[in-house]
Parts: structure tokens; C-alpha cells; sequence
């Protein structure tokens, strides 16, 4: 046996023991634990995806930001994981000092399944041999129960896990761009919210929570992250390189203050659905279809009253002066986000169509 040194401290009826170790040698004495392996013991959850994430993390696989070269994480782990360990660990006191006995690498086999995994087991279990043969001098720290009953495993994993609040994403974020940690797609996004937020033409101009402030009926720079990213509307703007002009930016402003000044009586005003999250989501996967309109045989006319032609088509032939959308029958596509995506995108489509005919009539 080996002799592993440890600080013990008590909570109540507990002794709770603190020790540091190689993860990968502690990985081959855990007990893999799956819920959807239906025996009668403490059951985790396990991702395989998830161990694989954090494994490419460790090994510094993972991609934080890039300025002109890849810069890749570190791959540091500085929280505990939680353990129960079984009875065959004995805890030894000598000369004021105290140890707990692990057994030698000859001897793992005898203790393979001996320890119970409380809290995570998608870090531990990143850590097997491949990523070993990789790692240079790699601990970790380790919390340690011994002997917990069932119902204790349970409360612990609970605390651990629903009890602990974390930091919300709107924050994390902006501590992502402070500390110059975004990709360069995420950089030009954040950039592009900066600027509505802070630009006095932006009819959203103080209005996006840009970290945890408070402000009424506004709307989340994270959210907002999200919705550009995910309905292309950045793609259609950037360049070769990436990057949006003061042009296509302009573009964009124009486009937003088209929906303010057609629906100028709710623009956030009274909690509407138009300047909550979803609407904004309509807005945003609408755009692609009205850029394509725009730009049908390079015409690239990208002035605001052009584009309030094109949101006033939306407000008469599918909504109304309200933005109502009970009135106008869509209240259930605004009620979760695949609805809404798919709304804006048949009206685009439709819309595509009707502007394509016209120009083929016009050409005739």
C-alpha cells in the first residue's frame, strides 16, 4: 500500500478528507456509474460526448481565440472532485499527520469498482491512459467521504448540484471579452452588440443588458449572441475575412430601425412581443430572406426606406399595427423558439418568391 497525505476536517457527523492525486491513477478505482444502467445503486448520469469535451480540453485541444494564430487552452482544472471511498481505505494517523492507505499500481486490480464517484465523474474519466501518455505532471485535488448510506450520496449530489448557483451567461460573456478569450466570429458579434447598444441611431440603444445591470423590458447580450449566430444574420454581412463594413453594418441598423418605425407604438412599449427575446428571434431569422431580396440582381439598395417597404409587406399581409399576435393567429409560434424560427422563415421564403416574380414580370 501506498500512504497518501491528507487534511481531514468535520461537518456535523462527517469527517471530510482532502488530498491531491494523479486523476488517471484514481480512475482505474472508481466504479463507472450510468443511469440508464438500472441497478439499485446511486446512479449518474453519464455522456460520453461530454467526458470527450473535457478530455480535448485537458490536453489542450480546445480552441479559446484566435488573432492572427490559434491560441488553444491550457487545460486547467482547479475544482475538486467528490469520492465515497469504501471501507478497504483505512485512514492512518502518524505523528500528528493524517494518511490515507491507497494501494500500489500491482494492486489496482484487487481494488478496481472500490470507489464511488459523487461528483464528477465526466472529469475523472477524461483522464484514461491516451490522455496520460499526453500529460506531464497533472493532479488534481480530491474531496473524499468514506462509507456514505445511500440517502447521503443522494443529499451531496444534490447540493452539489442544484443548490450551487451558477454565474449567469450574459456575465460570463463579459468577462469572455474583457479577458480577450472570444473566437474571432464571437468578437465581431459582441462588437456588433456593443454598437447597438451604445449607438444613439440603434433603436437599441440602452436597452441590451450587456453584463448583470437591470434595465426594463430590455433584452441579453448573450441571447442576442445566440440568435446572430444562429440565424446567419452575421454570415450574411461579413466579408471574405470576416469582418463587417461601416456599410453592412449600416445595413443592419437601417433593417432594425425599419421594424421600430413600423411598429413605432409597442417598440418597447408595453412588454411587447416584438421587443421581447422571440420577437427579436423573428426579426433576426427574417433577415437572410429580406438581405437576399435586397441584393436580387446586385441592386444592393440598402437604404432605410427601401427596407421599411419590405418590413411594411410583413405588418399588412401577416400581422398589425400592434404587433398582436393573438389577433393575427401566431401567438403559438412565438411560444417556443423552433415555431418562431420556422414562422420567419416561411415568410421569408414566401416573400422571396413573390419579389422573385416580380422581377421576372419586370424583365419581361
Amino acid at each position: 500500500m501506498k500512504k497518501i497525505k491528507a487534511l481531514q476536517y468535520k461537518q456535523k457527523d462527517k469527517d471530510i478528507y482532502v488530498f491531491v492525486l494523479d486523476p488517471n491513477y484514481v480512475r482505474k478505482l472508481v466504479k463507472i456509474s450510468d443511469i440508464s444502467k438500472s441497478d439499485a445503486n446511486f446512479q449518474r448520469p453519464f455522456d460520453e460526448r461530454r467526458v470527450k469535451e473535457i478530455k480535448n480540453y485537458v490536453q489542450g485541444k480546445d480552441k479559446l481565440y484566435k488573432k492572427g494564430r490559434d491560441i488553444y487552452a491550457k487545460g486547467y482544472i482547479p475544482n475538486s472532485i467528490v469520492l465515497n471511498l469504501s471501507g478497504k481505505y483505512k485512514i492512518i494517523r502518524e505523528g500528528g499527520e493524517i494518511y490515507i492507505n491507497f494501494p500500489k499500481d500491482s494492486e489496482i486490480k484487487k481494488y478496481k469498482d472500490s470507489i464511488e464517484i459523487i461528483d464528477g465523474q465526466h472529469r475523472l474519466l477524461a483522464f484514461d491512459d491516451e490522455c496520460k501518455s499526453n500529460l506531464v505532471n497533472y493532479q488534481m485535488c480530491f474531496v473524499a467521504f468514506t462509507d456514505l448510506t445511500e440517502n447521503e450520496k443522494k443529499e451531496v449530489f444534490m447540493v452539489l448540484n442544484e443548490r450551487q448557483k451558477t454565474v449567469d451567461k450574459n456575465i460570463l460573456l463579459r468577462q469572455k471579452k474583457l479577458l480577450n478569450l472570444l473566437l474571432d466570429e464571437e468578437e465581431i458579434r459582441y462588437e456588433v452588440i456593443t454598437r447597438l447598444n451604445e449607438d444613439k441611431k440603434s433603436p437599441f440603444k440602452n436597452m441590451i443588458v450587456m453584463a448583470g445591470e437591470k434595465i426594463k423590458y430590455s433584452l441579453k447580450a448573450k441571447q442576442i449572441d445566440e440568435i446572430l449566430e444562429r440565424s446567419k444574420t452575421i454570415n450574411k454581412l461579413s466579408d471574405s475575412r470576416g469582418q463587417i463594413s461601416d456599410t453592412k453594418y449600416t445595413l443592419l441598423l437601417n433593417y432594425f430601425n425599419a421594424w421600430k418605425d413600423s411598429f413605432n407604438k409597442v417598440w418597447f412599449k408595453n412588454n411587447n412581443t416584438l421587443t421581447k427575446i422571440s420577437g427579436f428571434r423573428f426579426i433576426c431569422f427574417l433577415f437572410p430572406s429580406i438581405y437576399d431580396i435586397l441584393t436580387i440582381d446586385g441592386n444592393n439598395d440598402f437604404r432605410l426606406p427601401t427596407i421599411k417597404k419590405l418590413i411594411f409587406e410583413v405588418k399588412n399581409d401577416y400581422f398589425n399595427d400592434e404587433f398582436d399576435i393573438k389577433k393575427t393567429e401566431y401567438f403559438q409560434s412565438f411560444q417556443e423558439k423552433s415555431g418562431t424560427m420556422k414562422l420567419a422563415e416561411n415568410i421569408g421564403k414566401q416573400m422571396q418568391e413573390q419579389h422573385k416574380n416580380k422581377q421576372e414580370d419586370f424583365l419581361v
